[in-house]
C-alpha cells in the first residue's frame, strides 16, 4: 500500500512538472498572439483612414503618426512607423508596428496600395463574360426558320 501511494505521488509529480510548463508557454503563446492582432487591428484601422484621404493630407498625416491610446496601454512601448511608397509596383502605403517583446522579432507590417495598376483589357476580361469582339447570343438576330415558326 505504501509503495503504491509512493509511486502514485512520482507520476503525479512528473505530471505536473511536464504539465505546469506547458500550461505557461500555452498562456505566453495566448498573450502573444492576441498582441499580434490588436498589432494588426491597429494597423488596418490606420490604413483605412489614411487611405480615404487627399494626397497632401495623407503625407502630412503619416509623417505625424501615433498609436491609439488603447493600444499603447496594452502594447508597451509601442511606435508605428510609415511610408508612402511611388515606385513600378504601384503607389502604395506601409506601415509598420513595433513594440516591447522577449527576443528581436520583426515589426508587424500592413501595405495597402492608394492607386493599383490598371490592368490591360486581356487581363481583365473573365471567361465569364462575353468577349466585345464576339456576337453576344441575345444580340444576334433570329434565323429565318424561327420567324417561319412563329407565323
Amino acid at each position: 500500500m505504501l509503495l503504491e501511494t509512493l509511486i502514485a505521488a512520482g507520476v503525479t509529480l512528473v505530471m505536473l512538472s511536464v504539465a505546469v510548463p506547458m500550461v505557461i508557454r500555452s498562456a505566453r503563446i495566448w498573450k502573444q498572439t492576441r498582441h499580434q492582432q490588436l498589432a494588426a487591428d491597429e494597423l488596418s484601422g490606420q490604413l483605412d483612414r489614411l487611405i480615404a484621404m487627399p494626397a497632401e493630407p495623407r503625407r502630412q498625416a503619416i509623417e505625424q503618426l501615433t498609436v491609439s491610446p488603447a493600444i499603447a496601454d496594452v502594447l508597451h512601448d509601442a511606435t508605428i512607423d510609415g511610408t508612402l511608397v511611388d515606385d513600378d509596383d504601384g503607389k502604395r502605403i506601409e506601415l509598420s508596428l513595433q513594440w516591447t517583446r522577449d527576443g528581436d522579432p520583426l515589426p508587424v507590417t500592413l501595405v495597402a496600395w492608394i492607386n493599383p495598376l490598371p490592368t490591360t483589357s486581356a487581363e481583365s476580361s473573365s471567361p465569364d463574360e462575353p468577349n466585345s469582339d464576339e456576337p453576344n447570343s441575345d444580340d444576334a438576330e433570329p434565323a429565318e426558320n424561327d420567324q417561319e415558326a412563329d407565323q
